[in-house]
């Protein structure tokens, strides 16, 4: 309650004046992934985000922003989905977006963003510094690991000659999302987190409190072959035979004759 008032534009600017010049009250959001989004999504459209919003009683303008995670430039030929970054300015409507949304008339899946560590873009190493406050001896290649800047790279276009100058590992590029070193350090971030583990957005309400095992283990078991034919049988007949004379049916099957067996 406390932030929300804060928030109010009438107290955030006298607050910020008190607390100094380069005071400022900034509003906290919440990003959210949504995966497999067909491509024809407009996420810069206002029309569009309202509509969505309306659609899944959303407050409105609560998504503030929608992007694409991989530049359009980027897309393999003929892609039909891509993942698309949300931004809420509410931690409650974020957890209502987070039970799933329709985006481009298809269901899809809506979770939390994982955040990733940052990489110093002149020494590649995940040390929480940016290239401005490095202090190593020269620049390092995220392509080939070379003693250079990355943009003088020689091999930029060849990724068979990539080589990782944080894991030592020839085939990928240090900017590669599949090497190990990066994997560890999103694995540890995630753990280090006092959410980590849940769902949606751990607030007041009860049914945040509940873990990603526990809602895994009240999940219904997944169908199975039986579950989605055994309708097409009729119930009334009975038996393995009458039984084994649908499946035979329902799978085209043609029929054959059991050759007697001579009683001695």
């Amino acid at each position: 309650e406390a932030a929300r008032w804060l928030l109010k534009p009438t107290v955030a600017k006298p607050f910020a004046r008190k607390m100094g010049l380069s005071a400022q009250v900034i509003e906290r959001t919440y990003k959210l992934v949504a995966e497999r989004v067909p491509v024809a999504f407009d996420p810069h459209s206002a029309v569009t985000l309202r509509a969505i919003e309306a659609a899944h009683k959303l407050k409105a303008n609560c998504i503030i922003r929608a992007d694409w995670i991989k530049p359009i430039s980027k897309r393999n030929p003929g892609q039909r989905t891509a993942y698309l970054m949300l931004t809420l300015n509410s931690v409650d409507q974020a957890n209502q977006a987070l039970k799933g949304l329709t985006l481009a008339n298809r269901r899809v899946l809506v979770r939390r963003e994982i955040e990733e560590p940052k990489r110093c873009a002149r020494c590649q190493r995940y040390d929480r510094h940016f290239a401005r406050e490095c202090t190593a001896p020269h620049d390092i290649c995220a392509n080939c690991a070379g003693a250079h800047p990355t943009r003088d790279c020689g091999v930029a276009d060849d990724p068979n000659r990539f080589h990782c100058a944080n894991c030592n590992e020839k085939g990928h590029a240090a900017w590669d999302r599949s090497c190990p070193v990066l994997r560890a350090k999103v694995r540890l971030g995630v753990h280090q987190k006092a959410d980590s583990g849940f769902r949606f957005f751990v607030t007041n309400a009860p049914e945040t409190w509940i873990s990603e095992e526990d809602e895994l283990a009240r999940a219904p078991p997944p169908p199975t072959v039986w579950s989605q034919i055994r309708h097409h049988f009729n119930t009334s007949e009975s038996g393995p035979a009458a039984t084994q004379s649908r499946l035979d049916t329902f799978l085209d099957i043609p029929e054959q004759s059991v050759p007697a067996i001579p009683l001695a």
